[in-house]
């Protein structure tokens, strides 16, 4: 399958592709992939998840310029797993892990450390690039994955957070409920249907010591909106929107 046409607005981007709802791009099946504006920019930060040959996944961050096709372009690739800032046109923040002998057998023979193990700047079209590098152990430590996957009434949106309130667990046993939970913007994700519904929020949330960029925690909200909204009802401002793909 081809992308054959992008139109980009100020509040949507559009992304035309045919067959199967994914695109094929020589040896990758792009099976879904999201765009956030750069504040004050013409650029586009896109988040992608494909599959190659041989079961290869590629999933990560690319820049491009809103004039520019969305394609895999794995050289250009950010080098980051996750966002911990939200994106602006002065900078992208984000980190990633690597062994340090902490992986496999090593795991839990060595010391978790959770201050960085380094850390890489540089610049890419314009935009000063940090990136954050992690042992493995240390990040898993204070990784505690899915926080919870809630249903909510209503939302308020300010610059740098979102205000979910009235929550409520429904999957699982303990029916947990919350009057009101703020979650940073930077990694938010909206899943749409068809009717331009959004059905899903992932928010992915980064949480590092102001000071000296210690990992403090990792982890992951799931919600769902007990009303109808779309996308056009969040800003563009750390939220990543769905490519819609027309069949």
């Amino acid at each position: 399958m081809n992308i054959s046409k992008k139109i980009i607005t100020s509040s949507t981007i559009i992304l035309t592709l045919y067959s199967c709802g994914f695109d094929k791009f020589g040896e990758w099946d792009i099976s879904e992939v999201y765009a956030q504006k750069i504040e004050g920019t013409s650029k586009i930060l896109y988040k992608y998840d494909a599959w190659g040959g041989r079961d290869s996944n590629a999933n990560g961050f690319i820049i491009l310029d809103s004039t520019e096709t969305f394609k895999i372009d794995l050289n250009n690739a950010l080098p980051f797993y996750n966002l911990s800032e939200i994106p602006n046109k002065s900078k992208i923040e984000g980190i990633k892990h690597e062994c340090y002998n902490s992986c496999s057998e090593e795991y839990y023979k060595t010391e978790p450390i959770f201050s960085p193990m380094k850390i890489d700047n540089f610049q890419f079209k314009g935009i000063n690039i940090k990136n954050i590098v992690y042992q493995y152990r240390g990040i898993s430590e204070r990784n505690r994955g899915l926080r919870g996957d809630f249903v909510f009434e209503k939302f308020v949106e300010t610059k740098d957070s979102i205000y979910f309130f009235n929550l409520k667990e429904e999957k699982y046993v303990d029916n947990k409920h919350l009057d009101e939970l703020k979650l940073k913007k930077g990694e938010v994700y909206l899943s749409e249907n068809e009717a331009g519904e959004i059905t899903k929020i992932v928010i992915n949330q980064i949480t590092l010591n102001p000071r000296n960029k210690d990992i403090i925690e990792v982890s992951t909200y799931f919600l769902t909106s007990k009303n109808k909204i779309k996308s056009s009802d969040f800003s563009d401002r750390g939220i990543f929107k769905e490519i819609k793909i027309t069949k």
